[in-house]
């Protein structure tokens, strides 16, 4: 059954690539060369020989760095044996269609799933292959290190079992080649008789992660191989599952969106990105605490995951915000399924303190299209349709629409002056009022004479990003206390703060940063480098951020 499942994938390859060809105008030679090569390769290993043997005649009139280039009907009749292979493969396996593997979302690993032996010894290779197999481990054998290091760059598999002694290559410059590149997780051990002390940490410093000695005790090897194998999978699952949430993470987020669009270059098979952001997410964690906030986050994740379609992908974004990718569905057919969560979340009540609360969520959506077929365009624009949502009240589903791009308000930065001296006030005051800015950003100001007149306000909007200049020496409260005040109940995501001050030293400078300042700002000064300093500062920090 294991050698079925490589030779499905092996044809799967195939058809991919000549539907890929056969969009292009023309092809060049050495590209034939290197399919032919892999599949002279490849094919022997898992079984299909007669593969092998066409591959084999064919590349005997071929170069490997020629560019020469191929027309259709050309290149179409030089390998019309091979396409009426994979015809012959198709017409008669309808049960194992092969485009079943083009979504393999979660389990797309499936070419990792095997053992590697790379050994010249026959009856070693036969024995130790005939003990795995037995057990139900794919295993696929290398007879040199040349072949080796082919297949564990192509396939990338979950154990390798590598021997010192090779015809073409040792076994340490095969670990010292490979030790280069991303292993992807997977374990190389050396087998070998050679077990003496100094190969066994010339292994381990190539990157080895065991050392097996020849020979080898069946039960012991099988559990060895049991336990890595289990161990690869807690390790995969770990890196992309979100710990607290146990949903799919940013990372696992990013690989099936690039996979998804291929597939839409490819086939044209639509599908529909949404951006889940909790709304007003911080007062929960403010008011109830943060143990309560994430146990929001955790019901608001086990309440899509009940409810979404089983090959929905859900991923934490980060924070509050959530993604679901949603593959071969329109964008109506995904807004009627946010709608169905977002109404079911609106009703989900959560506890705490005795008070009962209810949180909801806004969503951004788009789907990939002609012009939206690039990761960064596609989420900008499932972004431009969440600021709509929010601006249109919250709670609600927003779907992308260009108008949304000429309605986004622009960025409104609120800069706050708090010095107890009037002319410092008024001069920053007076420059920021009249500085010249793209229509994205409005600037307002705001000035205050003490820390404690400034804490009694009403100073915050949540409608605005805030650039507070704080003096360190002021009356009735220091720069330092309002600076503690202000960071208890604001980020630097919502409120940047540089202090102003004539001290000198790190002492006061690690005091500053210590306690939340983001800048940190000696008098006398230039107000335009100042004002350039903090704008600079202010589109760093801010970029990205939703409010």
């Amino acid at each position: 059954m294991g050698a079925e499942k490589y030779q499905q994938m092996m044809y799967q390859r195939m058809r991919e690539k000549f539907q890929k060809w056969a969009k292009a105008d023309s092809i060049i030679e050495k590209e034939i060369y290197s399919f032919l090569h892999m599949l002279k390769g490849t094919a022997g290993s898992v079984g299909l020989n007669e593969l092998t043997i066409i591959a084999t005649d064919k590349l005997v009139n071929l170069n490997d760095t020629s560019e020469k280039e191929w027309g259709k009907r050309e290149w179409t009749f030089y390998l019309s044996p091979l396409i009426e292979a994979l015809s012959f493969y198709e017409t008669n396996n309808p049960s194992q269609e092969i485009k079943e593997t083009s979504l393999n979302l979660v389990t797309s690993g499936i070419t990792k799933e095997f053992i590697l032996i790379v050994d010249d010894d026959m009856v070693f290779i036969s024995y130790l292959k005939n003990i795995l197999e037995e057990k139900g481990f794919s295993v696929m054998i290398a007879h040199n290190g040349k072949r080796g290091i082919e297949l564990i760059y192509e396939l990338q598999p979950a154990i390798v079992f590598l021997d010192i002694m090779l015809p073409d290559i040792d076994g340490f410059s095969i670990l010292n080649n490979i030790k280069k590149i991303k292993k992807d997780r997977t374990f190389i051990a050396i087998m070998s008789s050679h077990h003496s002390k100094e190969n066994r940490i010339k292994a381990f410093e190539l990157g080895a992660m065991d050392f097996v000695a020849k020979p080898i005790d069946e039960d012991v090897l099988l559990a060895y191989v049991t336990n890595r194998l289990a161990y690869r999978k807690e390790l995969e699952y770990a890196i992309v599952i979100d710990e607290l949430t146990q949903v799919y993470n940013r990372k696992y987020f990013e690989s099936q969106l690039k996979m998804l669009i291929q597939q839409y270059e490819r086939m044209k098979e639509v599908f529909t990105i949404a951006i889940l952001d909790l709304d007003y997410f911080k007062k929960v964690n403010d008011t109830y605490g943060h143990l309560v906030g994430d146990e929001v986050l955790r019901g608001f994740a086990a309440l899509v995951k009940e409810l979404k379609r089983e090959h929905d992908v859900f991923c934490r974004y980060g924070g509050e915000e959530f993604v679901l990718l949603m593959p071969k569905t329109t964008v109506e057919e995904g807004y009627r399924l946010v709608e169905k969560v977002r109404q079911a979340m609106e009703k989900r009540a959560f506890t705490a303190n005795n008070t009962v609360f209810h949180v909801t969520f806004s969503s951004g959506m788009m789907t990939v299209g002609p012009n939206y077929k690039h990761e960064k365009k596609l989420l900008e624009a499932a972004d431009h349709a969440l600021y709509s949502a929010k601006e249109a009240g919250r709670n609600c589903v927003v779907l992308f629409d260009h108008s949304i791009i000429d309605m986004k308000k622009s960025e409104k930065i609120k800069v706050i002056v708090i010095d107890d001296v009037y002319i410092i006030r008024d001069i920053i005051a007076k420059h920021f009022e009249g500085l010249v800015t793209s229509g994205e950003t409005i600037i307002e100001v705001a000035t205050y004479g003490d820390g404690l007149e400034f804490l009694q306000s009403s100073w915050y909007d949540p409608n605005y990003k805030y650039v507070i200049l704080l003096d360190w020496m002021l009356p009735n409260m220091s720069g330092i206390e309002v600076l503690k005040e202000i960071r208890a109940n604001y980020s630097s995501k919502e409120v940047i703060v540089s202090m102003l001050t004539g001290r000198i030293g790190e002492t006061y400078v690690l005091e500053a940063f210590k306690n939340g300042a983001d800048d940190y700002i000696r008098k006398p000064f230039q107000i335009a480098d100042v004002s350039s300093r903090i704008l600079h500062l202010a589109e760093r920090i801010f970029k990205g951020s939703k409010g």
